[in-house]
């Protein structure tokens, strides 16, 4: 651990039996970095009131073979309540396994006189937290804004403390929220896959959600859909009913089907090279709405806006349980949007007879010419 006196961490231990731990406290308290320690039992609070950058969580095994492995309750806070880098340390590490999906963040090392597979972890981990103390920092400072800033409407608005309360959080979360989509730094570009926002937020279906059949392959784009109906006529949240019976949505298919939308099917690769990024600059190209990767989730792929299907609300198609299709993810603001104006070009361009082009062209070239 040396050299690191520059960047003091935070590491809670939650053990058991913390006595048997000192040693490792010590060595880490003597390398720079802040240790605490608590008991089993006491995680969520010890966690609101130290806010540590990384908690270091022990398991045993009760006294019957029955017995579940002890410490599963913190780690199900940690990973619910207060999220942050975790490293299980334990003589059975293996004992989480299973019981979150992986994470980076996340990392297991075996307990014992060693001491060198958990500071390894801490040092794997250091990055992340530097990262995630810089997010949180940003947080702050942005809904201390938001706050101040609209303080003063719900002042003026309400004089009930209980409505003006609300007011504020109200408020405050939708200034928050627009705060941090704050414009890219110069040179910063968006990866492709930050489209979308996943897990989705809300219980609503929007326009521009991706779905996905229930218990089908996630790596075959046919198997996915992308809502056009105006998220306004599908909210079913507070008590309101939705506006419409049924679901506009586009099939995906693969890339590859995607550019016989474009009559690009037999165009060679250095060409599509050239081609693709002003395609990808508008969006969208015809019928052709490019739609990136998210690794393990969604395939690189299209969706087919000529290619439209009707889903029912009444048969819940959407949804858990007995659905025919899952809510996977959504797309991001700018990129909802986009959705809409793509669908408007194919859907609303007015059909038109044929007509003499070149006439009309020579016409026009004529008059030009006119002094």
């Amino acid at each position: 651990m040396k050299g690191r006196m520059d960047f003091l961490m935070k590491l809670l231990f939650i053990d058991d039996e913390p006595q048997n731990i000192e040693p490792v406290v010590r060595a880490l308290t003597e390398a720079g970095e802040n240790c605490e320690v608590s008991d089993f039992g006491e995680t969520e609070k010890r966690i609101d009131d130290f806010r540590p950058d990384i908690v270091i969580l022990d398991l045993f095994e009760g006294p019957t073979a029955e017995a579940k492995a002890t410490g599963l309750e913190e780690y199900d806070v940690v990973w619910n309540q207060r999220f942050c880098p975790l490293i299980v340390y334990s003589a059975l590490p293996e004992a989480a396994t299973g019981r979150h999906p992986p994470h980076p963040f996340v990392k297991s090392a075996k307990k014992g006189k060693d001491l060198t597979p958990l500071t390894a972890a801490i040092q794997e981990l250091q990055p992340n937290v530097e990262a995630l103390r810089e997010v949180e920092k940003h947080v702050r400072k942005q809904l201390a804004s938001a706050l101040r800033d609209v303080a003063p409407f719900a002042f003026e608005a309400f004089d009930a403390a209980d409505a003006r309360n609300q007011a504020i959080v109200r408020s405050g979360r939708r200034r928050l929220a627009a705060l941090m989509d704050a414009e890219l730094k110069p040179g910063e570009k968006l990866a492709p896959w930050e489209h979308y926002i996943y897990p989705p937020v809300g219980e609503d279906i929007l326009l521009g959600d991706i779905l996905v059949r229930a218990d089908s392959d996630r790596n075959e784009p046919d198997n996915f859909r992308v809502v056009l109906t105006p998220s306004c006529d599908l909210v079913t949240s507070s008590g309101r009913k939705a506006k419409v019976a049924e679901i506009l949505v586009a099939c995906c298919c693969s890339m590859k089907a995607a550019l016989k939308l474009i009559n690009a099917e037999n165009t060679g690769v250095g060409r599509l090279r050239d081609r693709f990024p002003s395609i990808l600059t508008q969006g969208y190209s015809d019928a052709m709405l490019p739609l990136p990767r998210l690794e393990g989730r969604i395939p690189c792929m299209s969706a087919n806006l000529k290619n439209l299907e009707l889903l029912s609300f009444k048969e819940k198609v959407i949804g858990t349980g007995e659905a025919k299709y899952i809510r996977i993810g959504s797309m991001d603001s700018p990129f909802r949007e986009l959705v809409s104006w793509a669908y408007l070009q194919v859907a609303g361009r007015p059909g038109l007879p044929d007509r003499d082009f070149d006439k009309w062209t020579e016409e026009i070239l004529t008059e030009c010419q006119k002094v």
